[in-house]
């Protein structure tokens, strides 16, 4: 399904939303939704590619002994990296371990390609040493500081044996050709560093500007509040307070007479009754406190959504709605996910984002007016396309709750989450789990 379905059940799976955490309320630190971080990434892929072309003009020009071998290599890579880039799948673990294989092979065999010991010949470059670094940075944005720095490392080894798999020994380096591999190891190491630290950076970012964003919602949500009571107290004062005060100057007046007319009394319980009804409605209109251990959840739709490219989104909740803290993490990465692959690939003008409580669950649907495909669950898995759509609904089921997806061509498509309610008895009993599991 990865980058074939036209709807939200293929694309880029995304897996910073996923890992939970982070700021007030439990939101997620989205690694891959926040702008910086897909600049990065953007970023390297273009270097990759510049690495790629320079690779191939030095092979151009050095001093082959196995021609045709260098240039299956390189078109090797190149249909790789077309792949992965048009999947937008380097934030995969299992991409970035076969690229790293592949950084390591073109080291230790490129210099197998060259005419034997022309690697000692002065002013002649070693073809291979560009395209690992691409290598390093993936894995420097991905991992971080250490993994950047470790991929280096282990990068900097086939090349240090580049010269004596070309024929020449190390008791034969000049000075020059060490101080060339030298080089090219402080490169590996100075980039995966570089971006490692740069990568941290962002994400330091992104947790400070959720947690800011957190306590900024929450701080709208008890403003919300105090405004509702102090409209209350108002609407109290002027129609109920108010009413009170004429019973008990009509009453007083009525005690003084020595005969009170039925009709008289009758008035002053229809005053009562009155205002006994508006004041019933308006203690029913008091806003809700949230559940003990929840968030609202309008703000955790808000954050997933935040940053989406390429199409339009709205979010619409029934308010109140209240999320479990647990569950933002799951949630938020499902969301991001469907959106990301809306703005992929569904060619759709707009996307919302609605949620609802529906029999005590929470209800969120994200739909599209995309293209739309023909949804056959069977065929896809038997073509091996069910990946994202097995990741989102993993997500959700883990919290105990469903997936439901819906399309047709020319129709967009329409995911449907449903989860348990902060206070519903699958939410209790998920809690109790957890708490279950904490303790042993």
């Amino acid at each position: 399904m990865d980058g074939q379905m036209y709807g939200l059940t293929g694309g880029i799976p995304l897996s910073t939303l996923a890992s939970g955490g982070g700021g007030v309320g439990g939101l997620p630190p989205p690694a891959e939704a926040e702008p910086g971080r897909r600049g990065l990434r953007q970023g390297i892929v273009v270097f990759r590619w510049a690495a790629l072309l320079w690779t191939a003009v030095l092979a151009a020009v050095v001093d082959l002994s196995h021609p045709a071998l260098a240039w299956t290599a390189l078109g090797i890579l190149a249909v790789w990296n077309a792949g992965v880039s048009f999947r937008h799948a380097w934030d995969r673990v299992d991409v970035r371990w076969v690229d790293l294989g592949l950084s390591v092979a073109l080291l230790l065999t490129a210099p197998a390609m060259m005419r034997e010991g022309a690697l000692a010949v002065s002013g002649q470059p070693f073809f291979a040493v560009a395209y690992p670094l691409a290598t390093v940075l993936t894995w420097a944005a991905s991992t971080g500081f250490i993994g950047g720095v470790a991929t280096a490392a282990l990068l900097f080894v086939p090349l240090a044996f580049s010269r004596a798999i070309n024929g020449v020994g190390f008791d034969r380096l000049a000075s020059s050709e060490v101080v060339d591999v030298a080089t090219g190891g402080i490169y590996y190491l100075m980039g995966g560093g570089t971006v490692g630290l740069f990568a941290r950076t962002i994400d330091r970012a992104a947790a400070e500007l959720r947690s800011a964003n957190d306590e900024a919602a929450l701080q709208a949500e008890r403003a919300a509040r105090l405004q509702e009571r102090e409209a209350l107290s108002r609407e109290i004062h002027d129609s109920v307070l108010q009413a009170l005060a004429l019973v008990r100057k009509r009453g007083r007046e009525l005690t003084a007479r020595s005969s009170v007319p039925g009709r008289d009394i009758g008035e002053l319980v229809q005053v009562a009754d009155d205002q006994e009804r508006a004041l019933r409605r308006l203690l029913q209109r008091r806003a809700d406190e949230p559940p003990e251990g929840s968030v609202p959840l309008r703000t955790v739709l808000e954050a997933a959504t935040y940053g989406i490219q390429g199409v339009p989104v709205t979010v619409t909740t029934v308010d109140p709605m209240w999320l479990r803290a647990d569950d933002v993490g799951e949630l938020s990465a499902a969301i991001r996910q469907a959106l990301e692959n809306v703005a992929q690939h569904a060619r759709a003008s707009m996307a919302t984002v609605f949620a609802e409580e529906e029999d005590g669950q929470i209800v969120v649907s994200i739909r599209d007016d995309g293209v739309g495909f023909s949804y056959d669950e069977e065929r896809m898995r038997r073509d091996g396309k069910l990946g994202l759509l097995r990741s989102m609904r993993g997500r959700i089921e883990e919290l105990g709750g469903e997936m439901h997806l819906s399309s047709a061509p020319g129709r967009g498509t329409e995911v449907e989450f449903r989860l348990p309610g902060p206070s519903g008895p699958a939410a209790k009993a998920t809690s109790a789990k957890a708490t279950k599991d904490e303790r042993s």
